[in-house]
């Protein structure tokens, strides 16, 4: 859409890049560190759209290429009149066994966290094996229960509308 890209690596303990060099998949940009605040070594990763600021930030899940086999899952929890659900838990499930909880995550809190352009999500599963699986999804207090088919090298967007 024309503006700018920014990624934010954080906590690295040592970068191998200048500030406005252009990179290519593939280039080491830096070493995994515990820099900052961090209680151990990892990677604190942002991708930005439009400018380089903490309000212009989208989950770096949708920016990354999933590993050989799995896929994305980009999902929106709305209410009636299409409104995000904020701070409402996720689970996934294998369809072959919908007792068995696989993964969890938490819809983003309201105004904290900013949905993709091109997905308006407020929850994201990324390195999901492809495959079927049922999501189970608990607004006040009435369940949700829609599957869901994963293909590998893709994201599926999937909508929850409650009420």
């Amino acid at each position: 859409e024309g503006r700018p890209i920014y990624c934010l690596y954080g906590h690295l303990s040592e970068t191998r890049v200048a500030l406005g060099q252009w990179v290519s998949r593939g280039d080491l940009v830096g070493l995994v560190g515990m820099s900052g605040i961090a209680l151990g070594p990892h990677l604190h990763l942002e991708v930005r759209v439009g400018e380089n600021s903490y309000w212009a930030t989208r989950n770096p899940e949708l920016w990354l290429q999933p590993f050989a086999g799995q896929g994305a899952l980009a999902g929106r929890v709305v209410d009636a009149a299409g409104q995000p659900i904020p701070e409402t838990l996720v689970t996934v499930h294998p369809a072959s066994d919908p007792d068995k909880r696989w993964r969890e995550t938490w819809t983003y809190p309201m105004d904290k966290v900013n949905g993709d352009d091109a997905w308006p999500e407020n929850f994201v599963f990324g390195d999901v094996p492809a495959g079927d699986y049922v999501v189970k999804v608990r607004v006040q207090g009435e369940w949700f229960f829609p599957q869901v088919q994963v293909e590998a090298g893709k994201t599926t967007r999937l909508e929850i509308k409650v009420g």
